[in-house]
């Protein structure tokens, strides 16, 4: 692949920008009002827990729905995603750090006491923009950790995988079970930080899909 076409390809667009954001909207809105089960998180330190509504399959379901018909009545092209892989890998990216910065300030700032939302500053500034501080941050009452880790890479990796079968089977064992997901080390434990971020959005997404490349 000719290097100038590689550099030219990554460059972010406002195109991209828009994609991302698009899609991160819809998974907000969709986790809030589709229909699904709800299941108790872990109980955390302060005897608190939160509560997940699965419905994941729905949400994706839907949006493949929403995209097919796009493309049938010729909104979207059917093959935006791979036509602009590099974008979204640069723009994701870009993303990612921004997130990890705003959720940095944000947990610095904040005064809350409860377990989900009290910040864990070492004083280390590399160590907590990496890891996190705070253990379920919220934007607007969305909890984005699950954002993050039950939704938006299993989604991701199943679009960009552009439908090999072991991958589709892969996702829909998963969101079958989705509801063990909220009790993994990565809800309960890990604070939302970009090791986090980058590799819920960037890292597995892009990585696990380049067999269907």
């Amino acid at each position: 692949m000719d290097l100038g076409f590689l550099l030219h390809a990554i460059i972010p667009s406002v195109d991209s920008a828009a994609i991302l954001i698009t899609f991160l909207t819809y998974l907000a809105i969709a986790g809030s009002i589709l229909p699904g089960k709800v299941v108790p998180g872990a109980v955390l330190q302060d005897g608190t827990r939160l509560h997940y509504r699965c419905n994941g399959l729905f949400a994706l379901t839907l949006l493949v729905a929403l995209l097919g018909f796009g493309a049938y009545m010729n909104f979207i092209s059917a093959t935006v995603i791979s036509d602009r892989g590099f974008e979204l890998l640069s723009t994701t990216f870009i993303f990612s750090v921004l997130v990890t910065s705003a959720l940095y300030v944000a947990g610095c700032r904040s005064r809350n006491k409860s377990s989900s939302l009290k910040p864990h500053v070492t004083g280390n500034l590399i160590h907590d923009w990496w890891f996190g501080i705070q253990l379920n941050p919220q934007f607007m009452a969305i909890d984005l950790k699950s954002l993050h880790v039950i939704c938006s890479f299993y989604v991701l990796f199943c679009l960009y995988s552009l439908f090999p079968p072991l991958s589709q089977a892969y996702i829909l064992d998963y969101f079958i079970y989705e509801e063990y997901m909220t009790s993994t080390w990565d809800i309960i434990a890990e604070r939302l930080g970009f090791m986090l971020v980058f590799g819920d959005l960037v890292w597995i997404p892009f990585t696990f899909s380049i067999q269907a490349r």
